[in-house]
């Protein structure tokens, strides 16, 4: 009999051995599902920021937007879509309806879940609001914050960087000089974008973004450094989300300086040119509750993938439910684009 023979009919023989041996040592074990009763599931963050783009591609407008789902089983692996027939109020702190929501037309045929306002609040810092929602067969949720007050931007800069730029990116670096409140525990977020002044549907799709192969990734949220965040990352598509919180620097002025590029838009024709001249830099202040859910979503991401890590549930202010009734108000700076 020829080796090569012998030694195929050997492993094939080792191998269905090794094959029993480990058939021999399989358990198998039934883990019975966790009780679960299921709840409504939201997100919406308040705030007075009212979109002027009539394309709704608007990524701030978007990720403040309200969205209602329901929770499901842990071993269900079923696609968790957004509910359409929720009703969901926002009352004032006398207890008057002062925002109703409507189911907004989907954009493709799975974009369920999202909500519109109807009434045009416009939430006032230092005021109370109440988040009510109820669906069919659920029981009502709700939730209280207090709006927090505008940050103060001292300063903001744009230094352009000429010999790196090009066509398709403009490079620079991007700095921030923010007043801290002593009288208060603020919690901040910042974050930029280029607009066109005179076209609102440019603004949206027009974030800045810290110049990736610069970024410190390994400093996190958790280190408290005050960093520049994406608009992206709200939505929860990137990791670039860096909430931040005044315990060190508690009546100070803080700041941050980061190396950024942005889309410097595009020439339909050659007499039709179609580009930003103005950069917006926002710092929000957010409410506690807001903070935590941020960061709680930051750690979730984190260990994404990772099965030695330890649990990173999402933080919920939603009595009754789960998710987010956020607050943040927004301030802006203007820079003038060379």
């Amino acid at each position: 009999m020829p080796i090569l023979s012998t030694i195929t009919q050997r492993s094939a023989v080792l191998g269905l051995l090794g094959l029993g041996l480990l058939s021999a040592c399989e358990t198998v074990i039934d883990l019975p599902a966790p009780e679960h009763t299921p709840r409504i599931a939201l997100k919406y963050v308040l705030s007075s920021y009212e979109s002027q783009n009539q394309k709704g591609n608007d990524e701030l407008a978007n990720s403040r937007n309200l969205f209602v789902s329901n929770s499901q089983r842990i071993f269900d692996n079923r696609e968790n879509k957004g509910r359409q027939d929720a009703t969901v109020v926002v009352l004032d702190g006398s207890g008057a309806v002062v925002e109703r929501f409507e189911h907004a037309p989907p954009r493709y045929p799975d974009d369920l879940g999202f909500y519109r306002p109807t009434m045009g609040l416009k939430p006032q810092p230092g005021q109370t609001y109440t988040l009510r929602a109820s669906l069919p067969g659920f029981e009502s949720v709700e939730s209280s914050l207090s709006m927090p007050a505008a940050p103060t931007i001292e300063s903001a800069t744009f230094v352009k960087n000429d010999s790196k730029s090009n066509p398709n990116d403009v490079y620079g670096q991007l700095s921030i000089s923010v007043a801290d409140d002593p009288r208060a525990a603020n919690y901040y977020v910042a974050f930029a974008r280029v607009i066109d002044s005179k076209n609102p549907d440019y603004q949206g799709w027009s974030q800045v973004q810290v110049v990736e192969d610069e970024a410190d990734t390994d400093v996190t949220s958790d280190l408290g450094r005050f960093q520049l965040s994406s608009i992206n990352s709200f939505l929860g598509y990137s990791y670039g989300l860096y909430p931040y919180a005044d315990t060190n620097v508690n009546g100070q002025r803080f700041s941050l300086s980061a190396n950024v590029r942005y889309y410097p838009g595009h020439c339909q024709t050659q007499n039709n040119c179609q580009g930003p001249d103005y950069m917006e830099v926002f710092v929000s202040s957010m409410t506690r509750d807001t903070y935590n859910f941020y960061l709680s979503r930051q750690r979730y991401n984190e260990t994404e993938g990772n099965p030695f890590a330890e649990p990173a549930p999402l933080a919920s202010n939603i009595k009754g439910g789960f998710g987010l009734f956020g607050g943040t108000t927004d301030a802006i700076y203007r820079i003038k684009l060379p």
